[in-house]
């Protein structure tokens, strides 16, 4: 057995709060000066909720949305807040889990006492713990047969299985409390173990009829005890040698455990319930996923090594973007994937593969799963519904260090679906965020030339206003990305963007960064949604040269860019940098450097024409353009746009101004 390297110890993961929000940086403390001409507060510039009433429609919409649809202009403080927290909680995605169900209206702080699971933690380190967990589960009938000896198992690997065994049973608890209502939940795996077309009445009717019957609030409660058991177990085993060699395993109705370490072991095809490998460059095949309802709970924690998650044995030499099986038509978890139940991979350090054409990677249905990634320059590659992807549940990805890459197409890489969160958060290095728009599988309605992406902190919702009229809000999806000099690419729909009552979030601490995308990307939004991008520090560059992009908001939506600091340059198409089109908001809010824009059309504060009749001629279309500083350079056609320059563009004049269509642009020269 090879003896393995175990990282270095780093405590600067737990300091990236550093590149959080500069000091004394509140864009919205400026909103009302810069409104003031074109007769606006921030208190009118919103979109009337009486006339609202008329258009917007879907069912299961978050507070998130309703708060920032109410007051778009604190968006960026909603957000920040949010970050804010998870950025404190370093490595607890336990406690992450609580962060992101306030946005959904749960209030769920199973730690604002203590630790929950305090006792357990005290009787599973107590000698024979295993031991009595197991044979309290034989009693159970959760495993049956002889048990085979513990003795050759470490001590601090028995007491971290005993606390995961001994937590099981009370969040088995939750989760029953959170289906109760579903009865035999084999039909409901089946029905969201297939793709659903979204024209399929029908079966979107099945479909909400499952949401109304799921308790998230137990759902949540249940997540947060296991996924603090493993994060304690990933704590204790790393004090195991890495070339101890054991190896344990025993079969339950819940799926198979295992305690192992000291090789390289394969895990997989067959359901687990938990592995605890303490060393080892090792390879997990469709784990941990719930592969059935019985198989409720799947937890990994690794110890040190590079190791690979796979969805199938030859996605191991294979990218996800040249596997012909990608397009498989099923929809049951891969790695690192939740369906009615929890999935919970935890990896102590090395540079991993994880590689999924199935949903996957942080990704949740009816569910919570949670990938913790403490150290190494890891390959993120998924197809659809995955790192960071959350439907009536919450899915995490969470990276403490290191220069990744994550790839995928549909729906990854932060998209929050119906009542759902997707969350991916990295802490440092130089990353690179891929959605494919090279591989044409799903052609967008705005160019059959590139990809719909619905990728890197989206909210995405149904529309079925053309459709049965039983349109379905999206959730909350968040890209947050705390440090490094970092790359993003995407086609349409991407980069802090929402979609149907959604609201898309992506942030990036400090780090010179480059952007790129194609069609409602980088702060945009449609069809009652919120989208923001907010950019802390560096010397960045935006790239969208289609349409819809860059702080724009179309069809009572909202789409903002926020850029805190550094010399900026924005490559940009029509309707950008600040403009509203059919009842849109849309705000670019540029802090400070000296900042160089290329853009045409309605741009730089410019608002579209509305409706001569009808209720839609009597709501407000903005577009909002604010540059607080530095000397900056505009398009010589964009006549109204120059340095130490206001400028109120009225499309549409109306008494009171906020049934106006009217942009701003506000330029304050800096030295």
């Amino acid at each position: 057995v090879r003896v393995l390297k175990r990282p270095p110890v780093t405590t600067a993961i737990a300091t990236t709060l550093l590149i959080l929000l500069p000091q004394n940086a509140d864009p919205d403390a400026r909103v009302a000066e810069a409104l003031r001409d074109a007769g606006l507060t921030p208190e009118s510039a919103r979109f009337d909720p009486t006339l609202l009433r008329f258009f917007e429609t879907g069912e299961f919409t978050s507070p998130m949305y309703d708060a920032c649809s109410e007051s778009p202009w604190r968006t960026p403080a909603f957000a920040r807040q949010v970050v804010e927290q998870l950025a404190a909680q370093a490595g607890a995605p336990s406690e992450h889990i609580g962060t992101l169900a306030r946005p959904l209206g749960i209030a769920m702080r199973r730690s604002l006492l203590g630790n929950p699971i305090a006792p357990l933690e005290t009787e599973a380190r107590t000698p024979g713990a295993l031991d009595r967990a197991l044979r309290k589960l034989a009693d159970a009938k959760v495993l049956g047969g002889d048990l085979p000896s513990t003795s050759r198992v470490p001590g601090s690997v028995q007491a971290a299985a005993a606390l995961v065994l001994l937590t099981a049973e009370r969040s088995l608890q939750f989760h029953k409390l959170a289906f109760s209502r579903l009865g035999n939940l084999e039909p409901v795996y089946r029905h969201f173990g297939l793709p659903l077309d979204g024209e399929d009445s029908a079966g979107w009717a099945m479909r909400r009829s499952y949401f109304s019957s799921t308790d998230v609030s137990y759902l949540l409660a249940g997540a947060f005890d296991l996924a603090l058991a493993a994060q304690r177990a990933s704590e204790w085993i790393a004090d195991v040698p890495m070339n101890q060699s054991f190896e344990w395993s025993v079969g339950t109705i819940w799926g198979k455990i295992a305690l192992s370490g000291g090789s390289d072991s394969e895990y997989g095809p067959e359901p687990f319930f938990l592995i605890l490998d303490t060393g080892g460059h090792d390879t997990y095949l469709l784990t941990p996923s719930n592969r059935s309802p019985s198989n409720w709970a799947s937890i990994v924690v690794d110890g040190f090594g590079n190791d690979k998650s796979l969805s199938a044995g030859s996605l191991e030499s294979t990218p996800i973007a040249e596997y012909s099986g990608r397009k498989s038509n099923s929809s049951v978890p891969g790695p690192g994937g939740a369906l009615l139940g929890y999935s919970i991979l935890i990896d102590n350090g090395g540079s991993d593969l994880y590689r999924s054409h199935l949903p996957g990677l942080g990704s949740a249905t009816l569910g919570v799963s949670v990938l913790l990634d403490k150290f190494g320059d890891d390959t993120f590659d998924a197809y659809q519904d995955s790192l960071g992807y959350g439907m009536f549940g919450i899915g995490i990805v969470e990276d403490l260090a290191g220069s990744d890459l994550y790839s995928g197409f549909l729906q990854t890489q932060g998209c929050g679906q119906t009542f759902g969160v997707g969350c991916l958060l990295d802490r440092g290095g130089n990353d690179r965020y891929f959605a494919n728009d090279q591989v044409i599988d799903f052609p967008s309605a705005q160019s059959a030339q590139h990809n719909v992406s619905m990728s890197q902190g989206v909210g995405n919702g149904r529309r079925a206003d053309y459709l049965d009229g039983h349109s379905i809000a999206g959730g909350f999806g968040l890209l947050a990305d705390l440090a490094g000099d970092d790359t993003y690419s995407c086609g349409v729909f991407g980069q802090g963007v929402g979609y149907w009552q959604g609201v898309g979030v992506l942030w990036d601490g400090a780090g010179n960064d480059k952007y790129s995308g194609q069609w409602y990307a980088q702060g945009a939004s449609a069809h009652f949604a919120i989208g923001l991008l907010a950019d802390l520090s560096g010397n960045d560059e935006y790239v969208a040269p289609m349409n819809m992009a860059q702080g724009a908001g179309h069809d009572f939506s909202v789409g903002i860019l926020i850029d805190f600091q550094g010399n900026d340059s924005y490559l940009a198409p029509n309707l950008s940098l600040g403009a509203g089109n059919a009842n849109g908001i849309g705000w670019l809010c540029e802090l400070g450097g000296d900042d160089r824009y290329v853009s045409k059309g309605l741009t730089l504060g410019k608002a579209a024409e509305a409706p001569v009749s009808g209720l839609r001629s009597r709501a407000l279309t903005l577009g909002l353009f604010m540059d607080l500083g530095g000397k900056d350079s505009y398009p010589p056609e964009s006549t109204w746009a120059r340095d130490g320059r206001k400028e109120v563009n009225w499309t549409g004049r109306r008494e009171p101004p906020s049934e106006a269509q009217v942009g701003v642009f506000w330029d304050l020269a800096g030295p």
